[in-house]
């Protein structure tokens, strides 16, 4: 009887240990497919990441580009000084010949 007693006491154990082995086999399943997921969608990121790169990339040359417009386009104040003391002289001299 007491060998009858150590199979079952061996048999359960075994029967633990499957079950066991079991749950590892679905957890690694499971962390497997997660995996897999993370994998995908850090793919993505990095592809959306790039993009988006490229747009700032683009949007601060159109920056680079409007400022160095802007700044030959619009005066220093003194310049803004002598050329609208200009155009005071003339508006002046327009408004003088039209009087005459």
């Amino acid at each position: 009887m007491a060998e009858t007693t150590k199979y079952d006491i061996f048999m359960n154990e075994l029967l633990e240990l499957e079950k066991s082995v079991y749950i590892l086999v679905q957890k690694e399943e499971e962390i497997s497919l997660e995996k897999k997921a993370l994998i995908k969608e850090l793919k993505s990121l990095k592809d959306e990441n790039e993009i988006l790169r490229i747009k700032l990339e683009e949007a601060e040359r159109k920056t680079d580009d409007f400022d160095n417009v802007s700044n030959n386009l619009f005066l220093n104040p003194k310049d803004k000084k002598v050329t609208k003391e200009k155009i005071d002289e003339l508006i002046n001299k327009i408004d003088n010949h039209l009087r005459s």
